[in-house]
């Protein structure tokens, strides 16, 4: 049974989540109440939040905080709850278009489609991952020879038509006749599939940034090296920074109409060093 906070993404209106969410967690849970709950997330009232769900009371950022670690919600959940409530509780048009940006936003963001154990072998070659993308937003007609072709590095013609013929066996991509193809979904996660499965496609990945480098002209791919030294909390300031930024790129593309090239994005951060004991200093 699917529970509610699993569909918070899908709500419009965050009062009628916290209606749908309290519902369901006395049905679960016989002691639950809105007197257990307010003494679970720290509300000195018990019926504060009663008074949100009938629109008696607006939420703030505190109350949002509190309500989030009550609920136990995810960065991306939390973040998402907080557009909900900016959304439905702004004054001014624009304030309410700003909202409603955000949350369409994190939506894309989670238009991914999770890659199942029979796919796994899409990781198995680094092109079928291009491929699926260009077969999309290339015209190309069927010209298996353009499509090869139109790799960097290329590949074989046999190689592109093995490798649509298995994207569609796959239900990665859909024929819609005429030589033109669907992505079956806006994304991929890969995050259930096994490292082994994808250490093959990362190093070729790598392999081919380092050729391209060295081979293409700086305004047509970026790099950037800098030695740091940090301590780990700054180490993870560091990856939330990045992944972050990931995120907001992939946002940014997925509402890009006219393709222009497929690219590669990796973002690496690694030791140098091992762990530096102050006293050694």
């Amino acid at each position: 049974m699917e529970k509610v906070i699993e569909h918070l993404f899908d709500y419009d209106d965050y009062r009628r989540f916290l209606e749908d969410y309290f519902e369901e967690q006395k049905s679960l849970k016989p002691v639950f109440s809105h007197r257990f709950f307010a003494a679970k997330a720290g509300f000195s009232s018990s019926s504060y939040c009663l008074n949100v769900i009938r629109g008696r009371f607006n939420l703030s950022i505190k109350s949002i905080d509190k309500l989030a670690k009550a609920i136990e919600f995810s960065a991306i959940q939390k973040q998402y709850f907080t557009a909900l409530v900016d959304y439905n509780q702004a004054k001014r048009p624009e304030e309410r278009d700003l909202a409603w940006n955000q949350i369409l936003q994190i939506r894309q963001q989670l238009e991914f489609t999770h890659i199942t154990h029979g796919q796994q072998d899409y990781f198995s070659k680094w092109y079928y991952p291009v491929l699926r993308e260009l077969v999309v937003h290339l015209d190309w007609n069927g010209d298996y020879i353009k499509l090869a072709r139109s790799l960097d590095p290329v590949i074989s013609t046999e190689e592109a038509r093995v490798a649509v013929k298995n994207l569609e066996e796959w239900g990665l991509i859909r024929d819609l006749g005429n030589g033109r193809y669907e992505a079956t979904s806006l994304m991929l996660d890969a995050t259930k599939v096994s490292p082994i499965s994808l250490r093959q496609i990362r190093r070729e990945y790598i392999q081919h940034a380092i050729g391209c480098i060295e081979s293409k002209k700086k305004e047509e791919r970026f790099s950037a090296f800098t030695t740091l030294s940090m301590t780990e909390e700054s180490y993870a300031y560091a990856v939330n920074v990045l992944e972050e930024a990931r995120k907001k790129i992939i946002t940014r593309a997925a509402g890009d109409k006219e393709i222009e090239k497929v690219y590669e994005l990796m973002v690496v951060l690694y030791p140098m060093s091992v762990l530096i004991n102050k006293g050694d200093l």
